[in-house]
Protein backbone atom coordinates (compact mmCIF):
# COMPACT_ATOMS: atom_id res chain seq x y z
CA UNK A 1 0.00 0.00 0.00
CA UNK A 2 2.62 2.44 0.53
CA UNK A 3 4.53 2.00 -2.24
CA UNK A 4 1.13 2.29 -4.60
CA UNK A 5 0.81 5.97 -2.90
CA UNK A 6 4.14 6.71 -3.60
CA UNK A 7 3.61 6.00 -7.08
CA UNK A 8 0.22 7.92 -7.54
CA UNK A 9 2.32 10.80 -5.71
CA UNK A 10 5.05 10.31 -8.40
CA UNK A 11 2.73 10.43 -11.18
CA UNK A 12 0.83 13.39 -9.90
CA UNK A 13 3.61 15.73 -9.34
CA UNK A 14 5.09 14.44 -12.90
CA UNK A 15 1.41 16.08 -14.56
CA UNK A 16 1.51 19.07 -12.26
CA UNK A 17 4.85 19.96 -13.85
CA UNK A 18 3.96 19.24 -17.36
CA UNK A 19 0.92 21.07 -16.77
CA UNK A 20 2.91 23.78 -15.31
CA UNK A 21 5.26 24.03 -18.41
CA UNK A 22 2.28 23.78 -20.74
CA UNK A 23 0.45 26.48 -19.00
CA UNK A 24 3.72 28.70 -19.32
CA UNK A 25 4.02 27.86 -23.29
CA UNK A 26 0.35 28.81 -23.86
CA UNK A 27 0.61 32.00 -21.93
CA UNK A 28 3.11 33.18 -24.20
CA UNK A 29 1.67 32.22 -27.31
CA UNK A 30 -1.35 34.05 -26.52
CA UNK A 31 0.43 37.33 -25.68
CA UNK A 32 2.14 37.00 -28.89
CA UNK A 33 -1.30 36.86 -30.63
CA UNK A 34 -2.22 39.54 -28.90
CA UNK A 35 0.71 41.54 -29.55
CA UNK A 36 0.27 40.88 -33.53
CA UNK A 37 3.28 39.94 -35.27
CA UNK A 38 6.30 40.31 -33.02
CA UNK A 39 10.04 40.73 -33.51
CA UNK A 40 11.14 37.45 -34.75
CA UNK A 41 13.97 36.58 -32.22
CA UNK A 42 17.63 35.70 -32.62
CA UNK A 43 18.59 32.15 -32.98
CA UNK A 44 20.82 33.19 -29.43
CA UNK A 45 17.42 34.26 -27.88
CA UNK A 46 15.42 30.95 -29.09
CA UNK A 47 17.97 28.87 -27.90
CA UNK A 48 17.04 30.17 -23.95
CA UNK A 49 13.41 29.42 -24.69
CA UNK A 50 11.30 26.24 -23.18
CA UNK A 51 11.76 23.52 -25.20
CA UNK A 52 8.10 23.64 -26.83
CA UNK A 53 8.54 27.16 -27.20
CA UNK A 54 11.95 26.89 -28.67
CA UNK A 55 10.23 23.97 -30.98
CA UNK A 56 7.82 26.64 -32.38
CA UNK A 57 9.90 29.84 -32.60
CA UNK A 58 12.09 27.50 -35.38
CA UNK A 59 10.78 27.88 -38.61
CA UNK A 60 10.80 24.28 -40.52
CA UNK A 61 13.88 23.36 -43.00
CA UNK A 62 12.89 23.65 -46.26
CA UNK A 63 15.06 21.01 -47.75
CA UNK A 64 13.08 17.44 -46.30
CA UNK A 65 9.86 19.87 -47.92
CA UNK A 66 11.20 20.23 -51.73
CA UNK A 67 12.84 16.29 -51.05
CA UNK A 68 9.39 15.25 -50.51
CA UNK A 69 7.91 17.22 -53.57
CA UNK A 70 10.79 16.06 -55.65
CA UNK A 71 10.14 12.47 -54.98
CA UNK A 72 6.45 12.92 -55.67
CA UNK A 73 6.94 14.60 -58.95
CA UNK A 74 10.03 11.83 -60.36
CA UNK A 75 6.98 9.40 -59.01
CA UNK A 76 4.69 10.89 -61.31
CA UNK A 77 6.82 11.40 -64.29
CA UNK A 78 7.95 7.61 -63.65
CA UNK A 79 4.31 6.19 -63.58
CA UNK A 80 3.41 8.28 -66.46
CA UNK A 81 6.06 7.41 -68.57
CA UNK A 82 5.49 3.39 -67.80
CA UNK A 83 1.87 3.96 -68.93
CA UNK A 84 2.57 5.62 -71.80
CA UNK A 85 5.95 4.70 -72.91
CA UNK A 86 6.83 1.46 -74.96
CA UNK A 87 9.89 -0.81 -75.40
CA UNK A 88 10.76 -3.37 -77.92
CA UNK A 89 10.78 -6.86 -77.39
CA UNK A 90 13.30 -9.02 -78.63
CA UNK A 91 14.36 -12.37 -79.58
CA UNK A 92 17.47 -13.44 -78.94
CA UNK A 93 19.50 -15.86 -81.07
CA UNK A 94 22.90 -17.11 -82.42
CA UNK A 95 24.45 -17.39 -85.45
CA UNK A 96 26.61 -17.03 -88.16
CA UNK A 97 27.47 -15.04 -91.81
CA UNK A 98 27.14 -17.02 -94.73
CA UNK A 99 27.09 -16.25 -98.13
CA UNK A 100 23.61 -15.43 -99.00
CA UNK A 101 24.25 -17.22 -102.54
CA UNK A 102 25.28 -20.41 -100.80
CA UNK A 103 29.01 -21.09 -100.75
CA UNK A 104 30.12 -23.66 -103.55
CA UNK A 105 31.90 -27.29 -101.55
CA UNK A 106 34.62 -28.54 -103.64
CA UNK A 107 34.59 -32.37 -103.43
CA UNK A 108 35.67 -35.42 -105.29
CA UNK A 109 33.88 -37.64 -106.98
CA UNK A 110 35.55 -40.88 -105.95
CA UNK A 111 38.43 -42.02 -103.70
CA UNK A 112 41.90 -40.56 -105.28
CA UNK A 113 45.52 -39.36 -104.13
CA UNK A 114 46.37 -35.89 -104.25
CA UNK A 115 49.21 -34.78 -107.21
CA UNK A 116 48.60 -30.73 -106.78
CA UNK A 117 47.08 -28.46 -104.52
CA UNK A 118 47.21 -25.11 -106.38
CA UNK A 119 45.22 -22.78 -104.23
CA UNK A 120 45.19 -21.36 -100.61
CA UNK A 121 43.31 -20.29 -98.08
CA UNK A 122 41.91 -16.41 -98.80
CA UNK A 123 43.25 -16.82 -102.78
CA UNK A 124 40.75 -15.45 -105.04
CA UNK A 125 40.05 -17.69 -108.55
CA UNK A 126 38.20 -17.05 -111.24
CA UNK A 127 35.36 -19.61 -112.76
CA UNK A 128 37.62 -22.77 -113.93
CA UNK A 129 40.38 -22.46 -112.50
CA UNK A 130 42.14 -25.13 -111.21
CA UNK A 131 42.09 -25.81 -107.66
CA UNK A 132 42.92 -29.18 -106.74
CA UNK A 133 44.27 -32.34 -108.98
CA UNK A 134 44.20 -35.81 -108.72
CA UNK A 135 46.35 -38.84 -109.52
CA UNK A 136 44.37 -39.66 -112.92
CA UNK A 137 45.98 -43.24 -113.49
CA UNK A 138 43.02 -45.55 -112.76
CA UNK A 139 40.52 -42.82 -114.21
CA UNK A 140 42.48 -43.03 -117.65
CA UNK A 141 42.66 -46.88 -117.27
CA UNK A 142 39.06 -47.11 -116.66
CA UNK A 143 38.38 -44.70 -119.61
CA UNK A 144 40.59 -47.19 -121.96
CA UNK A 145 38.80 -49.98 -120.86
CA UNK A 146 35.60 -48.81 -121.11
CA UNK A 147 36.42 -47.00 -125.20
CA UNK A 148 37.74 -50.57 -125.97
CA UNK A 149 34.81 -52.28 -124.76
CA UNK A 150 32.24 -49.49 -126.70
CA UNK A 151 34.41 -50.27 -129.67
CA UNK A 152 34.19 -53.64 -129.58
CA UNK A 153 30.23 -53.82 -129.37
CA UNK A 154 30.54 -51.78 -132.35
CA UNK A 155 32.31 -53.91 -133.80
CA UNK A 156 30.39 -56.63 -133.10
CA UNK A 157 27.15 -55.11 -134.05
CA UNK A 158 28.78 -53.79 -137.34
CA UNK A 159 29.94 -57.68 -137.75
CA UNK A 160 25.97 -59.21 -137.34
CA UNK A 161 24.62 -56.26 -140.04
CA UNK A 162 27.11 -56.69 -142.52
CA UNK A 163 26.17 -60.67 -142.37
CA UNK A 164 22.60 -59.84 -142.61
CA UNK A 165 22.78 -58.16 -145.66
CA UNK A 166 24.82 -60.09 -147.52
CA UNK A 167 22.69 -63.03 -146.72
CA UNK A 168 19.69 -60.63 -147.96
CA UNK A 169 21.74 -59.56 -150.96
CA UNK A 170 24.01 -63.06 -151.60
CA UNK A 171 27.44 -60.80 -151.71
CA UNK A 172 30.34 -60.89 -149.22
CA UNK A 173 29.57 -59.14 -146.53
CA UNK A 174 31.37 -55.41 -146.55
CA UNK A 175 31.81 -53.45 -142.71
CA UNK A 176 31.70 -49.96 -142.27
CA UNK A 177 34.98 -48.07 -141.12
CA UNK A 178 34.95 -46.83 -137.35
CA UNK A 179 36.88 -44.11 -136.39
CA UNK A 180 37.72 -45.11 -133.30
CA UNK A 181 38.99 -48.93 -134.34
CA UNK A 182 42.25 -49.45 -135.31
CA UNK A 183 42.82 -50.67 -139.13
CA UNK A 184 43.80 -53.97 -137.68
CA UNK A 185 41.08 -54.90 -135.58
CA UNK A 186 38.61 -53.64 -138.19
CA UNK A 187 40.56 -56.16 -140.75
CA UNK A 188 40.58 -58.85 -138.12
CA UNK A 189 36.67 -58.19 -137.86
CA UNK A 190 36.17 -58.13 -141.58
CA UNK A 191 37.87 -61.33 -142.16
CA UNK A 192 35.69 -62.95 -139.29
CA UNK A 193 32.74 -61.44 -140.83
CA UNK A 194 33.89 -63.03 -143.74
CA UNK A 195 34.84 -66.98 -142.39
CA UNK A 196 31.05 -67.10 -141.25
CA UNK A 197 29.59 -65.74 -144.85
CA UNK A 198 31.82 -68.93 -146.44
CA UNK A 199 30.64 -71.09 -143.75
CA UNK A 200 27.02 -70.50 -143.94
CA UNK A 201 27.21 -70.52 -147.99
CA UNK A 202 29.40 -73.53 -147.40
CA UNK A 203 26.92 -74.81 -145.71
CA UNK A 204 24.02 -74.18 -147.90
CA UNK A 205 25.63 -75.49 -151.37
CA UNK A 206 26.01 -79.00 -149.22
CA UNK A 207 22.41 -79.11 -148.09
CA UNK A 208 21.24 -77.51 -151.47
CA UNK A 209 23.87 -80.51 -153.40
CA UNK A 210 22.18 -83.44 -151.22
CA UNK A 211 18.37 -82.11 -152.20
CA UNK A 212 19.70 -82.20 -156.13
CA UNK A 213 20.81 -85.48 -155.41
CA UNK A 214 17.88 -86.96 -153.99
CA UNK A 215 15.64 -84.71 -156.38
CA UNK A 216 17.36 -86.90 -159.24
CA UNK A 217 17.37 -90.28 -157.73
CA UNK A 218 12.99 -89.81 -157.21
CA UNK A 219 13.33 -88.67 -160.60
CA UNK A 220 15.13 -91.65 -161.97
CA UNK A 221 12.78 -94.25 -159.59
CA UNK A 222 9.57 -92.71 -161.09
CA UNK A 223 10.83 -93.47 -164.64
CA UNK A 224 11.35 -96.70 -162.98
CA UNK A 225 7.91 -97.11 -161.66
CA UNK A 226 6.59 -96.26 -165.03
CA UNK A 227 8.17 -98.72 -166.61
CA UNK A 228 7.28 -101.07 -164.30
CA UNK A 229 3.87 -99.85 -164.55
CA UNK A 230 3.99 -100.43 -167.64
CA UNK A 231 4.94 -104.03 -167.92
CA UNK A 232 2.74 -104.99 -165.14
CA UNK A 233 -0.26 -105.60 -167.49
CA UNK A 234 1.85 -107.22 -169.92
CA UNK A 235 3.13 -109.36 -167.49
CA UNK A 236 -0.38 -110.48 -166.17
CA UNK A 237 -1.34 -110.63 -169.61
CA UNK A 238 0.87 -113.18 -171.05
CA UNK A 239 0.32 -114.99 -167.47
CA UNK A 240 -3.30 -115.11 -168.45
CA UNK A 241 -2.70 -116.35 -171.95
CA UNK A 242 -0.31 -119.01 -170.41
CA UNK A 243 -3.05 -120.23 -168.41
CA UNK A 244 -5.60 -120.14 -171.36
CA UNK A 245 -3.26 -122.44 -173.42
CA UNK A 246 -2.60 -124.62 -170.22
CA UNK A 247 -5.89 -125.68 -170.35
CA UNK A 248 -5.73 -126.50 -173.89
CA UNK A 249 -2.68 -128.68 -173.65
CA UNK A 250 -0.85 -126.36 -175.90
CA UNK A 251 1.76 -125.41 -173.23
CA UNK A 252 3.81 -126.96 -170.55
CA UNK A 253 2.62 -126.37 -167.12
CA UNK A 254 6.50 -124.98 -166.23
CA UNK A 255 6.07 -122.23 -168.92
CA UNK A 256 2.95 -120.93 -166.74
CA UNK A 257 5.08 -120.91 -164.19
CA UNK A 258 7.69 -118.49 -165.33
CA UNK A 259 5.25 -116.28 -166.54
CA UNK A 260 3.55 -116.27 -162.87
CA UNK A 261 6.83 -115.40 -161.52
CA UNK A 262 7.54 -112.59 -164.02
CA UNK A 263 4.51 -111.35 -162.79
CA UNK A 264 5.40 -111.53 -159.22
CA UNK A 265 8.94 -110.20 -159.85
CA UNK A 266 7.35 -107.18 -162.03
CA UNK A 267 4.74 -106.45 -158.65
CA UNK A 268 7.90 -106.89 -156.34
CA UNK A 269 9.79 -104.71 -158.13
CA UNK A 270 6.82 -101.65 -158.23
CA UNK A 271 5.97 -102.18 -155.10
CA UNK A 272 9.62 -101.42 -154.50
CA UNK A 273 10.04 -98.66 -156.47
CA UNK A 274 6.89 -97.03 -155.35
CA UNK A 275 8.10 -97.54 -151.72
CA UNK A 276 11.43 -95.88 -152.42
CA UNK A 277 10.03 -93.18 -154.03
CA UNK A 278 8.15 -92.31 -151.43
CA UNK A 279 11.36 -92.27 -148.77
CA UNK A 280 13.00 -90.03 -151.41
CA UNK A 281 10.38 -87.30 -151.57
CA UNK A 282 10.57 -87.50 -147.66
CA UNK A 283 14.04 -87.04 -147.85
CA UNK A 284 13.76 -84.40 -150.07
CA UNK A 285 11.09 -82.41 -147.86
CA UNK A 286 13.60 -82.97 -144.95
CA UNK A 287 16.07 -81.89 -146.69
CA UNK A 288 14.45 -78.54 -147.68
CA UNK A 289 13.36 -77.93 -144.33
CA UNK A 290 17.45 -78.44 -143.12
CA UNK A 291 17.93 -75.68 -145.77
CA UNK A 292 14.98 -73.58 -144.74
CA UNK A 293 15.95 -74.14 -141.19
CA UNK A 294 19.97 -73.10 -141.45
CA UNK A 295 18.46 -69.90 -143.25
CA UNK A 296 16.36 -69.11 -140.17
CA UNK A 297 19.24 -70.59 -137.82
CA UNK A 298 21.61 -67.92 -139.56
CA UNK A 299 19.50 -64.97 -139.37
CA UNK A 300 18.19 -65.96 -135.65
CA UNK A 301 21.86 -66.08 -134.78
CA UNK A 302 22.80 -62.42 -136.61
CA UNK A 303 20.03 -61.02 -135.13
CA UNK A 304 20.58 -62.34 -131.71
CA UNK A 305 24.61 -61.23 -131.94
CA UNK A 306 23.30 -58.06 -133.11
CA UNK A 307 20.80 -57.40 -130.67
CA UNK A 308 22.88 -58.32 -127.67
CA UNK A 309 26.05 -55.97 -129.03
CA UNK A 310 23.37 -53.10 -129.08
CA UNK A 311 22.35 -53.80 -125.52
CA UNK A 312 26.26 -53.91 -124.64
CA UNK A 313 26.57 -50.90 -126.46
CA UNK A 314 24.56 -48.67 -124.72
CA UNK A 315 25.80 -50.15 -121.42
CA UNK A 316 29.21 -49.86 -121.79
CA UNK A 317 28.82 -46.14 -123.49
CA UNK A 318 27.26 -45.55 -120.14
CA UNK A 319 30.25 -46.92 -118.27
CA UNK A 320 32.53 -44.84 -120.80
CA UNK A 321 30.82 -41.34 -119.77
CA UNK A 322 31.45 -42.42 -115.99
CA UNK A 323 34.72 -43.42 -116.48
CA UNK A 324 35.67 -39.98 -118.95
CA UNK A 325 33.40 -37.99 -115.90
CA UNK A 326 35.42 -39.86 -113.18
CA UNK A 327 38.58 -38.61 -115.31
CA UNK A 328 37.37 -34.67 -115.72
CA UNK A 329 37.06 -34.89 -111.72
CA UNK A 330 40.22 -35.58 -111.60
CA UNK A 331 40.86 -31.89 -112.11
CA UNK A 332 38.85 -29.95 -109.45
CA UNK A 333 38.05 -26.47 -110.70
CA UNK A 334 36.34 -23.57 -109.72
CA UNK A 335 32.34 -23.25 -110.71
CA UNK A 336 32.03 -19.92 -110.22
CA UNK A 337 34.51 -16.93 -109.46
CA UNK A 338 35.02 -16.40 -105.76
CA UNK A 339 37.45 -16.60 -102.78
CA UNK A 340 38.99 -20.03 -101.32
CA UNK A 341 37.97 -20.83 -98.04
CA UNK A 342 38.71 -23.45 -95.46
CA UNK A 343 40.85 -25.48 -97.18
CA UNK A 344 41.19 -29.09 -95.55
CA UNK A 345 44.01 -30.58 -97.27
CA UNK A 346 47.42 -29.49 -97.48
CA UNK A 347 49.45 -32.60 -98.51
CA UNK A 348 50.45 -33.81 -101.96
CA UNK A 349 50.26 -37.44 -102.22
CA UNK A 350 47.24 -37.59 -99.39
CA UNK A 351 44.16 -39.84 -99.67
CA UNK A 352 40.91 -38.58 -100.00
CA UNK A 353 37.66 -40.27 -99.82
CA UNK A 354 34.81 -39.71 -101.87
CA UNK A 355 32.15 -36.68 -101.61
CA UNK A 356 35.00 -35.30 -98.61
CA UNK A 357 34.96 -31.32 -98.37
CA UNK A 358 38.52 -30.64 -99.78
CA UNK A 359 37.20 -26.54 -99.51
CA UNK A 360 34.75 -24.14 -99.69
CA UNK A 361 34.53 -21.62 -102.31
CA UNK A 362 32.68 -18.18 -101.78
CA UNK A 363 31.01 -16.37 -104.91
CA UNK A 364 31.77 -12.52 -105.49
CA UNK A 365 28.24 -11.56 -106.29
CA UNK A 366 26.95 -13.57 -103.17
CA UNK A 367 25.92 -11.14 -100.62
CA UNK A 368 25.65 -11.74 -96.83
CA UNK A 369 23.20 -13.44 -94.65
CA UNK A 370 23.07 -14.65 -90.95
CA UNK A 371 21.85 -18.22 -90.47
CA UNK A 372 20.72 -18.33 -86.57
CA UNK A 373 18.97 -20.52 -84.43
CA UNK A 374 15.66 -19.21 -83.27
CA UNK A 375 14.57 -21.27 -79.94
CA UNK A 376 11.45 -23.14 -79.37
CA UNK A 377 10.30 -20.52 -76.95
CA UNK A 378 10.53 -17.23 -79.46
CA UNK A 379 9.53 -19.11 -82.92
CA UNK A 380 5.70 -18.29 -82.26
CA UNK A 381 6.78 -14.15 -82.47
CA UNK A 382 9.16 -14.21 -85.20
CA UNK A 383 7.82 -13.09 -88.97
CA UNK A 384 9.66 -12.75 -91.95
CA UNK A 385 9.97 -8.81 -92.19
CA UNK A 386 10.66 -8.27 -88.66
CA UNK A 387 13.65 -5.83 -87.81
CA UNK A 388 16.78 -6.97 -86.33
CA UNK A 389 19.84 -5.93 -84.53
CA UNK A 390 22.70 -7.61 -85.24
CA UNK A 391 25.62 -7.93 -82.68
CA UNK A 392 29.15 -9.02 -84.06
CA UNK A 393 31.59 -10.66 -81.92
CA UNK A 394 34.59 -9.72 -83.83
CA UNK A 395 33.65 -6.16 -83.36
CA UNK A 396 31.59 -5.75 -79.59
CA UNK A 397 28.60 -3.67 -80.19
CA UNK A 398 29.42 -1.73 -76.90
CA UNK A 399 32.31 -0.14 -78.76
CA UNK A 400 31.36 -0.26 -82.37
CA UNK A 401 27.66 -0.51 -82.36
CA UNK A 402 25.15 -2.69 -83.82
CA UNK A 403 24.14 -3.54 -87.65
CA UNK A 404 20.82 -3.52 -88.90
CA UNK A 405 19.09 -6.10 -90.27
CA UNK A 406 15.83 -8.07 -91.62
CA UNK A 407 14.00 -11.35 -91.08
CA UNK A 408 14.07 -13.14 -94.66
CA UNK A 409 12.89 -16.84 -93.91
CA UNK A 410 11.86 -19.50 -91.24
CA UNK A 411 12.26 -23.17 -91.28
CA UNK A 412 8.62 -24.46 -91.43
CA UNK A 413 10.03 -27.39 -89.25
CA UNK A 414 12.35 -27.62 -86.27
CA UNK A 415 15.85 -28.98 -86.03
CA UNK A 416 17.27 -30.89 -83.18
CA UNK A 417 20.39 -29.42 -81.60
CA UNK A 418 22.53 -31.56 -78.58
CA UNK A 419 22.76 -28.19 -76.63
CA UNK A 420 19.55 -26.09 -77.45
CA UNK A 421 17.41 -28.58 -78.43
CA UNK A 422 14.40 -28.33 -80.98
CA UNK A 423 15.23 -24.86 -83.11
CA UNK A 424 14.56 -23.48 -85.79
CA UNK A 425 16.87 -22.85 -88.62
CA UNK A 426 15.79 -18.86 -89.90
CA UNK A 427 17.99 -16.24 -92.19
CA UNK A 428 18.63 -12.43 -91.85
CA UNK A 429 19.38 -10.71 -94.00
CA UNK A 430 22.37 -8.15 -93.49
CA UNK A 431 21.54 -4.79 -94.59
CA UNK A 432 24.98 -3.81 -94.47
CA UNK A 433 28.31 -5.61 -95.50
CA UNK A 434 31.06 -3.75 -93.41
CA UNK A 435 31.10 -2.13 -90.60
CA UNK A 436 32.91 1.55 -89.42
CA UNK A 437 36.35 0.24 -86.99
CA UNK A 438 38.61 2.84 -85.85
CA UNK A 439 37.32 5.32 -88.34
CA UNK A 440 38.09 2.57 -91.49
CA UNK A 441 35.22 0.71 -92.93
CA UNK A 442 35.84 -3.55 -92.32
CA UNK A 443 34.28 -5.94 -94.97
CA UNK A 444 32.25 -8.81 -92.87
CA UNK A 445 33.53 -11.93 -93.97
CA UNK A 446 31.73 -15.31 -93.64
CA UNK A 447 31.84 -17.20 -90.12
CA UNK A 448 31.83 -14.60 -88.11
CA UNK A 449 29.53 -15.13 -84.93
CA UNK A 450 26.77 -13.12 -83.85
CA UNK A 451 23.87 -12.42 -81.75
CA UNK A 452 20.80 -11.36 -83.10
CA UNK A 453 18.12 -9.35 -81.56
CA UNK A 454 15.24 -9.59 -83.45
CA UNK A 455 12.36 -7.21 -82.67
CA UNK A 456 8.98 -9.00 -82.29
CA UNK A 457 7.16 -6.61 -80.59
CA UNK A 458 6.71 -3.49 -78.17
CA UNK A 459 5.01 -3.25 -74.67
CA UNK A 460 4.57 -0.84 -72.47
CA UNK A 461 6.68 -0.58 -69.38
CA UNK A 462 4.07 -1.09 -66.88
CA UNK A 463 3.00 -3.93 -68.23
CA UNK A 464 6.17 -5.82 -67.46
CA UNK A 465 6.05 -4.22 -63.99
CA UNK A 466 2.61 -6.22 -63.42
CA UNK A 467 3.48 -9.02 -65.48
CA UNK A 468 4.90 -11.02 -62.29
CA UNK A 469 1.75 -10.18 -60.24
CA UNK A 470 -0.41 -11.28 -63.07
CA UNK A 471 1.28 -14.20 -63.51
CA UNK A 472 1.06 -14.74 -59.50
CA UNK A 473 -1.94 -14.03 -59.20
CA UNK A 474 -3.20 -16.09 -62.54
CA UNK A 475 -0.98 -19.22 -61.04
CA UNK A 476 -1.80 -18.51 -57.23
CA UNK A 477 -5.45 -20.09 -57.31
CA UNK A 478 -4.32 -22.89 -59.31
CA UNK A 479 -1.70 -24.58 -57.02
CA UNK A 480 -1.97 -27.30 -54.50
Amino acid sequence: MPLCGNIRRGISMSFDTLRHYWEIARASLMEERAQGNPAKRQRDEVEFLPAALEVLETPASPVGRALMWALMVLFSIALIWSVIGKVDVVAVAQGKIVPNGNSKVIQPLEAGIVKAILVSNGQHVMAGQPLIELDPTDATADVGKSRTARIDAMLTAQRAQALLDAQRDNKPPQLPAIADATPERQHDVQRLAEGAFIEYRSKLTSLRAELQKREQELQTTRHKIDGLQQTLPIARAEEADYQSLLGQNYVPRHAVLEKQQTRIQVEQDLTSQQSYARELADGIAEQRQDIETAIAQFRREQLDALNQAQQQLAQVQGDEAKSEQKQTQTHLNAPVAGTVQQLAIHTVGGVVTPAQELLVLVPDDAGLEIEVQILNQDIGFVRPGQDAAIKLDAFPYTHYGTLPGRVISISQDAVKDDKLGLIYPARINLLKSSIIADGKSEALAPGMASSVEIKTEQRRIIEYLLTPLLKYRGEALRER
